[in-house]
């Protein structure tokens, strides 16, 4: 749909700009109520304006926060090699294996998340190491505390893939795509229709107009791809994890 929008978006640009060089050819005089249409202009460029920077932002936060969730996973992912160093060596080696495992499950069946949710190697991964420290202990036992610490970064890294995925799966409202691009349309429209002026300058401004204007619009489909494009989320956090020393 977006990208439909968009196709829209520019053939009535540039439909627009030749009727308004015929227009300019043509020496049309310029209209007595200029400073009213300029009102008229300037707020609907305003809300036009208002709603990019609301959508803009809206995309912008589900990509940090998508970011920020793999960087607390790749973190948690260390801690448990580090704790696992610490636990007998049987132990030891599934909370490892567990760890290694997550963070291939997550670059191979959620980096982008998939249609369905059929794959849930993660979260077995998970479960896997902590069903290996999940026992009785002893009071006081230095066993117990190590498999506590061990707990503690499974249930955080639980919770930061539950973020991560949330995220993922927050879409911008295609509401607010259509009406951006209504509202596009018509920022483009609008000179035309309220009579601009037939003089080179008047075209000129509303060409970079009209350029600005799909510029932006490509952006906020392009932005609206999570895992594509310009800025997108980055899973270098748990590529350094699988190359560091003590993950393979």
């Amino acid at each position: 749909m977006g990208i439909a929008l968009l196709v829209v978006l520019v053939l009535a640009a540039l439909a627009t700009l030749l009727v308004v060089e015929r227009a300019r050819k043509e020496h049309r005089p310029e209209r007595k109520d200029a400073p009213a249409l300029d009102y008229v202009n300037t707020f609907i460029s305003t809300l036009y304006m208002v709603l990019l920077a609301l959508v803009v932002v809206v995309q912008w936060q589900n990509v940090d926060q998508i970011n920020s969730d793999l960087r607390t996973e790749s973190t948690t992912l260390t801690a448990l090699v580090q704790t696992a160093q610490r636990m007998p060596a049987a132990e030891g080696a599934v909370v490892r294996r567990s760890a290694i495992d997550y963070a291939d499950a997550v670059l191979a069946h959620e980096w982008p998340p998939p249609s369905d949710a059929a794959e849930d190697a993660a979260a077995r991964a998970i479960d896997t190491g902590q069903a290996a420290v999940t026992h009785p202990v002893a009071a006081g036992d230095s066993l117990g505390t190590i498999e506590d610490q061990a707990i503690g970064e499974y249930q955080a890294l639980a919770a930061a893939r539950d973020d991560r995925l949330a995220a993922s799966n927050s879409e911008t409202s295609p509401i607010l795509i259509v009406a951006l691009g209504i509202l596009s349309l018509i920022t483009i429209l609008t000179p035309l229709a309220l009579g601009l002026r037939a003089d080179a300058l008047a075209f000129t401004g509303l060409a970079v107009t009209t350029l600005l204007v799909c510029l932006s619009f490509w952006f906020v489909l392009d932005l609206d791809s999570l895992y594509h494009g310009l800025i997108h989320t980055d899973a270098t956090p748990l590529h350094q994890f699988l190359d560091a020393p003590g993950s393979d």
